[in-house]
Order: structure tokens, then sequence, then C-alpha cells
């Protein structure tokens, strides 16, 4: 159920010419309620959770955490190229919908930590931006946490996990430069190679071609095996991870392909084929990395998902929405910003975020033909807060003129 309405600050006057109209669009609002920054001041913390005031938030991060009779610890990066999937993976990996997803690039801006919990052992991964350089990141005026933070996150990591998207027919077949140098800056940590998308890649021998590329023709110090083409009937997709991981890995002294030089990273220990969307060879990874768990105290406490405050999830969430429905350079240059937030008595949480923008060309995009872009962004953040924060949710988006 939805509401839709116009607001006017000042006096009515044509759009084009008035700063102050205001475009609002309520989801789940259908009774009266005051809200708020944050009223909620007790924290309220029951279980694994993301918190859904700043007040739970910082609670959280006050705990230490208690370690188990036999505690076990693994610090993961995952990097790649900007939209290989990354952040979709580790939403799969833990289980909990929190690194927000988009169809264009640069949704994450900055590292976030999130953590999976079975038995005694801890994960903790760390979601990258995608890897750009300098001169890439100085020509878009991105934040500098963009260009720096999967750097960072090697810094600290137990082992890497480097991201190619098999649907890239530009990029799959080699690693890019920037992440070659990092893996060459870490050669201390041990490496996985996750080919994403290889759902979207019916052909076998490309499949494996492609990571013998990528890995030089070396997996964990074995040889890997390039199989002769032969015409054979479509494999399905689990036949298809199963068979070629299978021959990735296999220890064997048969067929050796000739090692190649460039693009690729001779020392990856272990290749995973994943359709990281349809959560297709997500488990096989998961397995690994609590195998690959050694002894040490946990980093976070029990009830930790993720190191993001809840107005932090909100926002990007919103823009990862507007990056979805909106072209080219629009969605990039709007302000999104937090206005208001409150859980109410029946533990539903408020949210009220603007969209600003000092362009009405921009204005109009983002509010659609009678409204049907703002109320379709409205519609699918709303729903994507409520799997976050696995609660009720309210959102109020508001578009705004800025200034």
């Amino acid at each position: 159920m939805s509401r839709l309405c116009f607001g006017i600050l000042a006096k009515r006057v044509d759009w084009l010419c008035h700063a102050e109209r205001v475009f609002t669009i309520s989801f789940l609002s259908s009774c009266p309620y005051s809200i708020s920054t944050e009223t909620r001041d007790a924290p309220h913390v029951l279980g694994k959770t993301v918190p859904r005031t700043l007040a739970e938030y910082n609670y959280l991060k006050s705990l230490k955490p208690s370690q188990p009779n036999n505690p076990r610890l693994l610090r993961v990066a995952i990097v790649g190229r900007p939209n290989v999937g990354k952040s979709t993976l580790i939403n799969h990996l833990v289980q909990w919908k929190i690194c927000s997803v988009s169809k264009k690039v640069h949704t994450t801006r900055h590292n976030a930590r999130t953590a999976f919990i079975e038995g005694d052992s801890q994960i903790v991964f760390v979601d990258t931006p995608g890897i750009v350089d300098l001169d890439h990141g100085k020509k878009h005026s991105l934040e500098a946490t963009m260009v720096v933070g999967p750097e960072h996150s090697l810094t600290n990591a137990d082992l890497v996990g480097v991201m190619v998207d098999a649907s890239d027919h530009w990029h799959r077949d080699k690693i890019d430069t920037n992440i070659l140098r990092l893996l060459k800056a870490h050669r201390d940590k041990d490496a996985v190679l996750i080919l994403n998308k290889v759902d979207l890649l019916q052909s076998k021998r490309k499949l494996l071609e492609c990571v013998h590329s990528l890995t030089e023709g070396v997996v964990d110090g074995h040889p890997t095996l390039r199989e002769k083409s032969k015409k054979r009937k479509p494999l399905t997709a689990e036949e298809l991870f199963a068979k070629a991981e299978c021959i990735l890995n296999k220890k064997t002294n048969a067929e050796i392909v000739p090692e190649s030089s460039s693009g690729g990273w001779p020392h990856f220990k272990k290749v995973f084929m994943v359709s990281a969307l349809n959560d297709d060879g997500v488990d096989d990874i998961r397995k690994y990395l609590l195998h690959s768990a050694k002894p040490g105290s946990w980093h976070f406490p029990k009830h930790f998902v993720t190191d993001q405050n809840p107005h932090e999830i909100a926002v990007t969430t919103v823009k990862s929405k507007l990056l979805d429905h909106l072209d080219k350079e629009i969605p990039y240059n709007l302000a999104v910003k937090v206005d208001a937030w409150d859980v109410d008595s029946a533990d539903v949480l408020h949210v009220a975020i603007s969209v600003e923008s000092s362009s009405d060309r921009h204005m109009k995009s983002v509010i659609g033909g009678e409204g049907k872009i703002v109320r379709t962004i409205a519609s699918e953040s709303r729903q994507e807060l409520a799997n976050t924060f696995r609660c009720e949710v309210s959102l109020k988006l508001i578009v705004r003129k800025a200034g």
C-alpha cells in the first residue's frame, strides 16, 4: 500500500522555476507517526542482528567478543574489477542481504566488513570497491576510499579471493594489472580464484581456457588440464561446475599446458566456479573458508553482522536503486541523506530519506512520468531494507532541489 503526494514549501509556482518543490512518496505509513533522528535510547539487541538504530549500533561496537572454547578465525578480502559480483557473493556467503548491489559500477564506495559464524569458526569478509587505478579515480572524481580501499583490505587479510566475471569477454582471460600488483605485494597470503557468472558461459572449453590463462596453467602447484575440443551435448550448470572444478583441481601428471607469462597468477590455491546470483557453487567456497580458518580469537561478537551503521546501509541501498533505474551520469550526481529515523512501539522502522539535485532535469528523471520511477525506487529500497534489518520498514523518499 502506498501514498503519493506532492508538497510545496513556499507559494505555488511553476516546477522549473521554484527551488523548493518537493516530491514525497511513502510506503507502509498508513497511520500518522512522529519521526525523530533517533528515539530508542536503550539498546535492543536479541541474537544476531543488523542494528536498526545508532544506539544499537554503538552498543554492539562496544561489546568485546566472548570466545568459544577453541576459537578459529579467517579474514577474507574479496577483490575484483567493478561489477564482477563481489557484494552478491558476500551476501550469499554470510546468508544475509547486507551489501548493496547494482547493475552499474561503483555501488560499493568503501570497504565494509561482515562476519559469518559456524561452530567455533568466525569468517570476516571485507567487501571492497571495484579495483580502479589513480588516473581513473581522478578522472571520475571518485572518493579516495574507492582507490585505496582494496589495497588496505589485503593488509589485514589472511586469504584473498580474486573474483573475475566469466561473462566479460574483454577481461576474463587476464587478471587486472592492479590486482596482480596487490597479489605480488602480498605473496605471503593464500589466494583463491573465483570465476563468477559461469552460467552465462556455456562452453566448458572456453571456461577451462579462461582459467588456464588466469592461473598460468598452475593451481596449488599442479598443472591444469586443457581438454581438446569435442562436440558434445550441452552440460547443465551443475554438471559444468562439477566437471570443470574436478579437472582444474585434480593432481595429475597428464597433459601439461605450457605456462603463459602474462596476465595470470600461478599461486592460486584453488579455483571456484560459481554463479553468485543463483547461489550456485557458493556452499563450496564457504566450506573451504571454514576449513581454512586457523586458531585465533574472534574479532567480533556473535551478534555482529556488519560494521556499517544503519543510516549508511539505508543510504547505500537507495543509491543502488538510483543506479539501477537512472541513466548515464544522473545517479552519480545525486546527494542522498537520511532526514529522519525512528523505531516505533510496534518495532516498525520509519525512515525518511532525501534525494537532492541542483539540476531540474535530473530531478524530473528521478521522479519519472506520473512518479513511476521514484515509486519503483522507493518500493524496491523499502523491500531491501526490510530484508536487511529483518523487520517491517516504512520508507518516505523525498526528491527536492538542492540548496
